[in-house]
């Protein structure tokens, strides 16, 4: 018999829960093995603990009525001339099916685990899930909130120039390159501070940028640079050079992003003269 068999034989032994021929064996092991005396001295101590701990109970009043009767009954089917002295031993369940019923017990262990730990995991990819859906709404109603702030941000600065006395309102018209654009520029005529307003400008491409430009009679001045968002649409506060106040052209053309002095690329959006 191999080793691991003595080793677990060793607690139902402590038990007392194996047959005769399985304590026998056990026992012939126990007297060339020191590592088995030792574990079985562990196990024997531990139901020894188990058995102090346990709180006592009073056996039921039908107890011992029951036991009487049973003894009389004994007695009264022994044979004749039998010992007297001589005790019944109770039937063992034998060390392999003990050893079965602790093999299902784990099998059903392990398999509860299992259906646990998939349902665990099944859970942490629902929240999982949902977190993601949550986070890309978030960025949605976020996004939705900037262009909201933009849009009023837009509003005001226009309600504030309109509600100053001299102030004027220019509009832009988009060109061949940007049929689908336009803008407005309103400014006052006394301080020249100018808020523009452009949508549906095409994106521009790297290093490029859009410039505004205050034009009297051929004389073009530079204004500020500036992006747009995807829509096209961008507020740009500038000033308006004193002799560009009262009479002016107003141009939107592409430039590098960092600005000319002089008009080089194509006229996007344009104020009538």
């Amino acid at each position: 018999m191999a080793h691991v068999n003595y080793e677990e034989m060793l607690a139902p032994y402590a038990l007392t829960a194996l047959d005769h021929a399985d304590a026998r064996t056990l026992e012939e092991h126990l007297v060339t093995c020191l590592n088995c005396r030792r574990e079985l001295d562990d196990w024997q101590a531990t139901v020894a603990a188990l058995a102090l701990n346990a709180p006592p109970v009073e056996p039921s009043p039908q107890v011992r009525p029951r036991i009487l009767e049973s003894v009389r009954a004994e007695r009264s089917t022994a044979p004749h001339g039998s010992d007297k002295s001589e005790q019944t031993i109770p039937t063992l369940i034998p060390f392999q099916q003990t050893k079965r019923f602790w093999n299902a017990t784990q099998k059903f262990g392990a398999l509860a685990a299992g259906v646990a730990f998939l349902a665990l995991l099944i859970s942490v990819l629902v929240l999982w899930k949902h977190n993601r859906s949550a986070q890309a709404e978030i960025a949605r109603l976020s996004a939705e909130r900037a262009s909201a702030q933009q849009e009023l941000d837009r509003q005001r600065k226009v309600l504030e120039l309109l509600s100053t006395r001299g102030a004027s309102l220019a509009v832009l018209s988009g060109t061949a390159e940007a049929p689908n654009a336009h803008a407005t520029l309103t400014y006052d005529r006394q301080s020249g501070q100018a808020v523009l307003l452009t949508e549906g400008l095409p994106s521009a491409p790297r290093g490029k940028a859009y410039q505004l430009w205050f034009i009297v009679g051929n004389q073009p001045m530079p204004g500020r640079v500036f992006a747009t968002d995807p829509a096209g649409k961008a507020i740009l506060s500038d000033q308006i050079p004193s002799q560009a106040r009262n009479a002016a052209v107003f141009a939107i053309t592409l430039e590098p992003e960092s600005g000319v002095k002089a008009p080089t690329g194509a006229i996007y959006l344009r104020s009538s003269s």
